[in-house]
């Protein structure tokens, strides 16, 4: 998607400068990245859906231009957004949310169902306790050590650990498109965003994996609006049967795996990405086939 389709905006939500970036017109979809990730990488995601809709890629405080100052818990991270959708004038949101964005995403449609209208968690946290063991140990980092690590990455050799988290994160690196290689090359450059990324894992993450304190999942039939659960088959950060079990829990729940892909799925696999979400987020509009009332988790293939 060109820049010049892309609306780059900034508002003042909790006296934070809040980035975002905004494409098309009609109902709101509001896409959330993960930590050490950047909203622009939606960006081939907005070109599709803002054919329809009016697509919000959200900057989190601390994380990709947004500015510090709220508490990294996802709960406090979706009361945030939900402040944010207020300054918008935003009355609710079909909400997407990766990985970290997931988990404050399903906060967000729990603590303001009123917000969210349909919910899309692609290979979230907060459904369980596992999580690959390199997650474990950066939660493990004393704040010091964490601080240190933050200001060592950032510096500019420090960029060869974009190349190592792409090894966890990504299957498909060849997929990826040079704008947005471009966009987490300056991302691992923001010792901000590292730090706060590293909050983030300190925050959520023990020596037992996910905290009992984030998860969600004994939650999730709390969310009545359609709901789908997108996971990439080989992430190797949460195992895909958490994304199933979370299918299964909500009551209008669909599940999807996306063969190949890794933890960020909707970049390594974009075109099943949007054969899964585009229908999703279409299906009520004028003229799209009704949707099956309800989905109990089964893998849609």
């Amino acid at each position: 998607m060109s820049d010049l389709w892309t609306r780059k905006r900034r508002v003042l939500v909790r006296g934070l400068s809040t980035l975002y970036y905004e494409a098309g017109e009609g109902p709101a979809v509001l896409l959330i990245p993960g930590i050490a990730s950047d909203a622009r990488n939606w960006f081939r995601v907005m070109g599709e859906l803002a054919t329809t809709h009016r697509v919000i890629a959200l900057s989190l405080p601390g994380l990709g231009g947004t500015s510090p100052g709220v508490d990294v818990h996802p709960a406090t991270m979706a009361a945030f957004v939900a402040d944010f959708l207020d300054v918008l004038e935003v009355p609710s949101v079909i909400a997407v949310g990766h990985s970290f964005g997931g988990g404050v995403a399903a906060e967000l449609a729990l603590d303001h169902p009123d917000r969210v209208s349909r919910l899309v968690l692609v290979n979230a946290c907060g459904l369980g306790r596992a999580v690959h063991p390199i997650a474990i140990a950066l939660a493990l980092l004393p704040k010091r050590g964490a601080d240190a690590l933050s200001g060592v990455v950032s510096f500019p050799g420090g960029a060869g650990a974009l190349a190592l988290s792409s090894k966890l994160l990504l299957r498909q690196p060849w997929q990826i498109p040079p704008m947005t290689w471009k966009a987490q090359y300056v991302l691992a450059r923001s010792r901000q965003s590292l730090r706060t990324s590293l909050e983030v894992f300190r925050a959520c993450g023990g020596i037992t994996g996910q905290r009992e304190s984030i998860l969600v999942i004994d939650r999730l039939r709390e969310i009545t609006v359609p709901s789908l659960v997108i996971w990439g088959g080989t992430d190797p950060l949460f195992p895909v049967w958490q994304g199933r079990d979370a299918s299964r829990r909500l009551p209008k729940g669909r599940f999807t795996v996306l063969l190949g892909a890794g933890h960020v799925s909707y970049l390594d696999n974009h075109e099943e990405f949007m054969d899964a979400l585009g229908p999703f987020v279409r299906d009520d509009l004028p003229g799209a086939p009704t949707p099956e009332p309800t989905n109990t988790g089964r893998d849609q293939q």
